[in-house]
């Protein structure tokens, strides 16, 4: 295991080499744990770094954070504390143990050795450790047969109630078992199929199950994780009755596709928040009282809940790009919604002209922008100025049809609109510098 630590990158390596020096000269043994071992060990890409201290693992990071200079947040109430080192972040937490008061519960922990840290956690693929310490740096420390099980593709949890002691596993296995290609392991897929039967997901806060789900959508191509849920009969935590069909998993083929559409085509607008599609597919055969019990009770954000509302109660009005309608009407339709909707929109309707007043809006309409501004009809004295909003808007959405491409033919056509919306005039003496 020391070689694997070599082929980390030089700032890890000094990190991991300063961590080390720092707890043996504290009198206190840490180790590299979890998720990071296990793409260590895969050669996967390192990121982050999670550090497990068999002792006040807050009091430690801050001398760590002190020495290096480093920014240095706690969190007392979990007794773990985050240090930021230049790009990278690096989480420390105290060993210890988990009890569980009820089955779905929250645990309520203590501080504890390394070995009981270990066997609280959800898989033996993430069980394992590395010794930073000085009398065996780099060793591997696994109690659980991860090393096995990681070597043949097993996701095994360590004991009989671990799905019914986290729920939120359920969740964890499949993510884990679609992003590596691996198998869930038989009697652990026993195990989550008699939790799932038991309810077991509706056992846990929503909160919870919400953060496990977002990732999930998160991750690159999420339709095979979508359906793997979806097979299991997971997803009742959402609604009881909800399963998704054929023609629901061809949706989230299409929305897919329509997010490279968007990469391809838009790639200078802003970056999508991908994950709420896929969330807007998933959920919506949901009634308008289910969609809506739904975004309160898992608490999404405000912006987020907005999205996925207005995709589910806007889908019929989106016809209306069936009709034939000129450029600024495809503006002036779309335009309120965002761009999570619109392209939420463009792959629930597989319709032509649908697509093509869609496609039209994001390569060219959504990009074109006014020269002339509200101060320059101060200057040509314009008057009241409470005229302004509505002559920009009408220009707007001339230049729009018309395509003007010079200030001067925005400012005629302003000119001409104030005359015939409002009876006034300028004096079109405006320097045109543009």
């Amino acid at each position: 295991m020391k070689n694997k630590l070599r082929i980390l990158s030089k700032d890890f390596s000094s990190i991991l080499k300063n961590i080390s020096r720092l707890s043996d000269s504290a009198g206190i043994r840490v180790y590299l744990v979890g998720g990071v071992v296990r793409d260590l060990i895969l050669g996967k890409n390192i990121v982050d770094l999670d550090i497990v201290v068999e002792g006040d693992a807050i009091l430690f990071a801050q001398a760590f954070a002190h020495t290096h200079k480093k920014q240095f947040k706690k969190h007392h109430s979990f007794g773990t504390a985050t240090v930021y080192y230049d790009q990278y972040q690096i989480d420390f937490a105290t060993a210890r143990q988990e009890t569980y008061a009820h089955a779905g519960a929250l645990p309520s922990v203590e501080p504890a050795e390394l070995s009981r840290d270990l066997a609280r956690r959800d898989f033996t693929i993430n069980a394992m450790a590395i010794s930073l310490n000085r009398d065996d740096y780099g060793t591997l420390i696994d109690l659980h047969n991860g090393l096995i099980d990681l070597k043949r593709g097993l996701i095994r949890v360590l004991h009989e109630n671990s799905f019914l002691d986290d729920p939120t596993r359920i969740l964890r296995a499949i993510k884990f078992e679609q992003r590596f290609s691996f198998t869930i392991e038989k009697k652990t897929r026993c195990l989550l199929q008699t939790a799932l039967r038991r309810g077991a997901l509706r056992w846990v806060n929503p909160h919870r199950l919400r953060d496990e789900l977002i990732p999930i959508l998160k991750e690159p191509q999420p339709c095979r994780y979508i359906k793997r849920i979806n097979s299991l009969g997971a997803f009742s935590f959402i609604d009881k009755k909800l399963r998704l069909t054929k023609q629901d998993m061809l949706l989230l083929q299409r929305i897919e596709q329509a997010i490279i559409f968007y990469l391809k085509r838009c790639h200078t607008h802003r970056k999508l928040e991908e994950w709420l599609l896929y969330l807007c597919a998933i959920t919506c055969k949901l009634s308008s009282g289910s969609i809506n019990h739904f975004v309160e009770r898992f608490g999404l954000h405000k912006g987020d809940k907005i999205r996925v509302l207005s995709a589910h109660t806007n889908r019929s009005r989106i016809q209306r790009l069936r009709t034939g309608l000129v450029p600024h009407e495809i503006y002036q339709f779309l335009n309120p919604f965002s761009f999570e909707c619109i392209l939420f929109f463009y792959a629930y309707y597989p319709d032509k002209r649908i697509r093509k007043h869609i496609a039209l809006f994001f390569s060219k309409l959504v990009q074109v922008r006014l020269r002339l501004k509200g101060a320059d009809l101060k200057r040509l004295g314009f008057k009241p100025c409470t005229i302004y909003g509505t002559i920009l808007e009408k220009l707007l959405y001339m230049k729009l049809d018309k395509g003007f491409s010079t200030f001067r033919q925005e400012l005629n056509a302003a000119q001409g609109l104030a005359v015939r919306l409002f009876g006034t005039h300028g004096t079109l003496e405006l320097k045109v510098n543009h």
